[in-house]
């Protein structure tokens, strides 16, 4: 199992952790997120802070052209038109089932942990992810 820590925007964030949003819709640019792996959710501006997580089911690698069909056949998981346009363009993006999403207690900033943000999503050390858990009352 590997434990990734990813930037959202707050409003995504808040339908994943909420259970509106199924799946979380990414451009392929790091490793892939694989069935069991556990994703920390980094609200990007104004939060600015982990605020929970979920761990992965069922993981699509599509190049974005073939999205509406797949989207089709998974009916209504939450995959909106702004999501379907931050893939364009690229090669192929990787649709993750959200599975068992969890909100922190209170944020946490990733200065208490000593980790920058990522750009997208990125690995990060097992005990970075013990003490998020740690943070976040997991």
């Amino acid at each position: 199992m590997a434990i990734y820590l990813m930037s959202i925007k707050p409003r995504f964030g808040d339908e994943i952790l909420s259970g509106s949003k199924k799946y979380e819709l990414r451009r392929l640019v790091g490793p892939l997120v694989e069935l069991g792996d556990v994703v920390y959710l980094y609200f990007t501006r104004p939060v600015s802070a982990v605020a929970g997580r979920f761990t992965a089911g069922l993981v699509f690698i599509v190049p974005p052209e073939n999205l509406g069909r797949l989207l089709a056949e998974l009916g209504d998981v939450g995959i909106g038109e702004d999501d379907l346009k931050y893939v364009e363009g690229a090669r192929y993006a990787m649709l993750i089932q959200v599975r068992n999403p969890a909100r922190c207690r209170a944020a946490v900033r990733l200065s208490e942990i000593g980790e920058p943000p990522p750009p997208s999503y990125r690995k990060i050390a097992k005990k970075k992810a013990e003490q998020l858990a740690t943070l976040c009352g997991f």
